[in-house]
């Protein structure tokens, strides 16, 4: 028997598909939607930070390295009388935090490098907005005693990677990011530094045999960007 056609019943599933798209349109771009970088609000990592700089308090260092996960995962590796702080989650919002807390407790560097900008590049912020951040952990790295200061451009994650906004920044945003920290390194006569970097990357992509998760270095990517630190430490 063919099934006769009522109004009432195709209204009703077209009523629950709406329903559904309208519950699950939400949820899709709460995960998808960029956030601002909060971590200067949370106890846990404001504590972290915190315990960092009394570890450190009244040191003075040859060489501070700042930067976010890619950069601590090197750990304090770095040679002797040099120090990594390097602090996962980082963008050049809470490294202001970190640099200001540090200064407080009279935490010095006679050199320092910054490796900033791949989780700003995640994070919701403007292009203006991380300009003035930029600018002002550089004169806080100065009034911590830094003579010399140098920048790393921001890291490039893999295609895929980049692709998941819950993983990475988008490739083009590094871009973007990028010519930002070159716009300061000519303001400000900040050497930005790139030999070495290119073997970590297949054009603007992280290469895959470097990387356990497409944005984090393994073994092999960490004994390279290592490399590079010691030759611009020198």
């Amino acid at each position: 028997m063919k099934p006769k056609f009522s109004w009432k019943t195709a209204g009703l599933s077209a009523i629950a598909i709406a329903v559904t798209l309208l519950l699950a349109t939400p949820l899709t771009v709460a995960l998808q939607a960029p956030h601002p970088d909060n971590l200067s609000t949370l106890p846990w990592w404001t504590a972290q930070i915190n315990l960092q700089a009394s570890q450190n308090r009244d040191q003075t260092y040859s060489a501070c390295l700042f930067g976010d996960s890619i950069s601590s995962g090197l750990g304090q590796t770095l040679g002797a009388g040099n120090v990594n702080f390097g602090t996962g989650g980082l963008s050049t919002v809470s490294l202001r935090t970190q640099l200001q807390i540090l200064t407080n407790n009279r935490v010095g560097c006679d050199r320092a490098v910054i490796a900033i900008g791949t989780n700003d590049a995640m994070y919701t912020i403007s292009d203006t907005q991380f300009v003035i951040n930029l600018r002002e952990s550089l004169t806080l790295v100065r009034s911590m005693g830094a003579k010399q200061i140098k920048l790393v451009p921001a890291f490039y994650s893999t295609l895929a990677a980049s692709q998941n906004p819950l993983v990475a920044g988008p490739l083009p945003r590094i871009d973007e990011i990028n010519r930002l920290i070159d716009q300061i390194s000519q303001e400000q006569g900040v050497p930005l530094v790139l030999e070495g970097l290119e073997d970590l990357y297949d054009g603007n992509e992280l290469r895959e045999e470097l990387t356990f998760d497409g944005v984090h270095l393994n073994e092999a990517g960490k004994v390279i960007y290592r490399g590079f630190l010691n030759r611009v430490l020198r």
